[in-house]
């Protein structure tokens, strides 16, 4: 169940009203989101962050205001991490990471039930980077085929890269970790490794299993499945938005192309980077609504 905790009216010169709203979840801890609403508004974008990110910076606060002139309202939300009332600013590398993927995805659902209780009839998924992964897998948790998805620059991760980099380039020994249910501090039993764009992190076995299991364990459905799986079992309307030029996935949004079904798009802009700067975010936009 969750709390519907006070709501505060803020002004913002591009957006006619945004609304900080503030739910909590079943073990207390708080989460934020910023609501952009027109007057008796039945859409609503939800609109997720990547990677250690927030609800403010640049290509999702861009997003926001882009959809919301576009006539719908919009809520961009804060992943706790397990943060209470997480603030706007990146998730440092620098400390014990012990926040669990599975909860971010559940804190997507607690967020699509709020706009449920507020009677919206259209509810829309946006995902940036691991956004883009996060919604899908909260999509399959929904089971709602009405619910549309929109994934910007997505992650690709699947078993045999993500396997094939921590054992070649870090010496760990991927499949014993994911197997196994002890919790541990892996730098304190194994080499130190890069994990979320971190170098040298703290992490606990708990999770990395939370984001890197990519067995395909029926049992932990959808969260042991890569984002390639996901799609080719989704039948939600899936549009995909990829830059030729991502600096940081490269070219894996060619991935893609070998899911053929009619309810997935993808679109690949020309020059566009990961975070599409300039006026590649306009194109994505003119494409989401056309």
């Amino acid at each position: 169940y969750l709390i519907f905790l006070i709501v505060y009216l803020t002004s913002n010169p591009l957006l006619a009203s945004t609304q900080n709203i503030k739910i909590m979840r079943e073990d207390g801890i708080i989460l934020n989101a910023n609501l952009s609403k027109n007057l008796q508004n039945d859409s609503v974008y939800i609109i997720v962050h990547g990677t250690r990110g927030f609800k403010t910076m640049e290509i999702i606060k861009s997003l926001e205001q882009k959809i919301f002139h576009e006539g719908h309202d919009v809520l961009s939300i804060n992943l706790s991490y397990g943060i209470n009332n997480r603030n706007d600013s990146f998730l440092s590398c620098d400390i014990k990471h012990t926040h669990n993927e599975h909860e971010s995805v559940r804190e997507i659902i607690n967020w699509y039930e709020y706009l449920l209780s507020k009677n919206y009839k259209k509810i829309s998924l946006v995902g940036h980077s691991r956004g883009g992964y996060n919604i899908i897998q909260a999509a399959e948790l929904i089971n709602n085929k009405d619910l549309e998805l929109h994934m910007l620059a997505p992650i690709v991760d699947t078993y045999i890269g993500t396997r094939d980099y921590y054992e070649t380039e870090h010496n760990l020994p991927y499949d014993q970790i994911i197997q196994d249910n002890d919790e541990y501090i892996i730098s304190e039993r194994y080499p130190s490794i890069n994990f979320l764009f971190c170098e040298n992190a703290q992490v606990s076995s708990n999770t990395f299993r939370s984001y890197l299991d990519f067995s395909e364990n029926r049992k932990k459905y959808p969260f042991t499945f890569s984002i390639l799986k996901l799609l080719n079992e989704s039948n939600n309307n899936i549009s995909i938005y990829s830059g030729s030029s991502d600096e940081i996935l490269f070219d894996s949004y060619k991935m893609f192309e070998s899911i053929d079904k009619r309810n997935l798009t993808q679109y690949i802009i020309e020059d566009a980077d990961h975070f599409f700067r300039d006026i590649f975010l306009d194109d994505v936009i003119d494409l989401m609504f056309d």
